[in-house]
């Protein structure tokens, strides 16, 4: 019975590796992918003869995936070892019970060998010394001849689970030789990789003054971008304000009259604290909405790569710093751009000859700046994916949108609420 509890924990722990290695790879193939589709996005923007921050950023997303990947094998080969190191303990543990139950079963056999002759049995049952003694002692004859065969299926047992957990090791270290030989072949490519980008920086720094004013002017641009998103949001803000106070003032006349008629009323207890902004349940529903699909807000265009990331860094190889509000998004030139969740147009607008369109999502805002064209109008109501433009273009011919994240008036980071490709 123990050995048959024995067998189902461990199949069931087998089987929870079994699926984390699932896991493993499929996360493995989709790095691969984004890795491909990054090579992809890079073979167009070279094209361009320049050495633009766009490759650069390419460069080094490109990098940090195939880390990734690298990461993804270490922690392979880690489970690998684990179910190494489980197999070759329960190797040891069955080699250890079979030669116990090898020298048990010699025992019994050179018992059976000494006391082998028919007489000795019966002589063995006719010496009881009355009929209950007897039948005991053929109770006993029966049982032992039952031990004997248990040991046999036993021994044959224990030689069968030794037999599968030695071919399970050697499948084991397969798949461990497999997997090192994939990391090492990674490694190669990083080497590359890293080889690549640093001749790619150097071109870049030949073009470090040239990229700076270019870098000044997105800095100028963004900074325009900035102010019109906060002096939205701050109209959205203070209009509902006013229409929170019109409406408390209704409120308060009418809770004078009813309470002048039916006493004071019971002031009920908000299970979440709301904003100005919350001001009808249909709105605080939207927020809610929104603020529970953190991480998983389908992307505004259907492909695409980051090529700048949120907040502030510094470009390898040169004095130049960037500080993003938003993420800059690399896709085709006049690709479709989507609403990423329901809700109503507060503007659109024009930035530095660039159109743009903000949408209010309860207390929650999203931006969608450097389209070529727009197709909804201020007060439109959304649905999440309804097309709102097109992609337009960067300093380098390149297609691309910029796509910034509000809660009221503070920027957070869009790639923590758009889901993982």
């Amino acid at each position: 019975m123990k050995q048959i509890v024995f067998l189902l924990m461990l199949t069931g722990c087998l089987v929870g590796q079994a699926q984390t290695k699932e896991e493993l790879e499929k996360r493995r193939r989709e790095i691969q992918q984004e890795i491909a589709s990054l090579q992809e996005t890079q073979n167009q923007v070279s094209k361009d003869r320049k050495a633009s921050l766009s490759e650069l950023k390419l460069l080094e997303r490109k990098l940090r995936s195939r880390y990734a990947v690298i990461d993804n094998l270490n922690d392979e080969i880690r489970l690998i070892d684990n179910t190494i190191f489980s197999n070759n303990r329960e190797i040891y543990r069955l080699e250890r019970q079979l030669d116990t139950l090898r020298k048990q079963y010699a025992k019994t056999i050179q018992y059976a060998y000494k006391n082998r002759s028919n007489y000795d049995m019966l002589n063995f049952i006719f010496t009881a010394t009355n009929f209950n003694d007897a039948v005991k002692r053929v109770a006993y004859l029966k049982s032992y001849r039952k031990y004997r065969d248990e040991q046999v299926v036993g021994i044959n047992r224990t030689q069968k689970e030794l037999g599968q957990r030695i071919e399970m090791l050697s499948v084991n270290k397969s798949e461990k030789s497999k997997v090192i030989e994939e990391q090492q072949k990674q490694k190669e490519l990083l080497e590359s990789e890293k080889k690549e980008k640093n001749q790619f920086v150097s071109k870049l720094k030949a073009r470090e003054n040239e990229i700076a004013r270019e870098v000044a002017a997105k800095k100028k641009v963004l900074r325009s971008l900035q102010n019109s998103i906060a002096a939205i949001i701050k109209r959205e803000i203070e209009a509902a304000r006013r229409k929170a106070e019109e409406e408390a003032r209704k409120s308060a006349a009418t809770a004078t009259t009813t309470r002048a008629a039916t006493g004071p009323a019971e002031t009920p207890t908000a299970a979440r604290k709301v904003t100005v902004l919350e001001n009808t349940p249909e709105v605080t529903k939207v927020s809610v909405g929104f603020e529970n699909n953190r991480g998983n807000l389908p992307w505004p265009v259907d492909r695409g790569t980051i090529t700048s990331s949120f907040g502030r860094q510094r470009i390898e190889g040169t004095r130049i710093e960037e500080d993003n509000s938003g993420i800059t998004i690399q896709t085709e030139s006049g690709t479709t751009v989507k609403a990423v969740y329901d809700g109503v147009v507060t503007t659109v607008y024009d930035v530095a000859g660039s159109q743009t369109v903000t949408i209010k999502h309860g207390k929650y805002f999203t931006t969608y700046f450097n389209l070529s064209s727009v197709n909804v109008s201020k007060g439109s109501k959304v649905e999440t994916g309804q097309t709102i433009g097109r992609a337009g273009e960067n300093f380098d011919g390149d297609g691309e949108i910029i796509f910034m994240v509000n809660e009221e008036l503070r920027f957070v980071n869009p790639e923590l609420w758009l889901k993982r490709r």
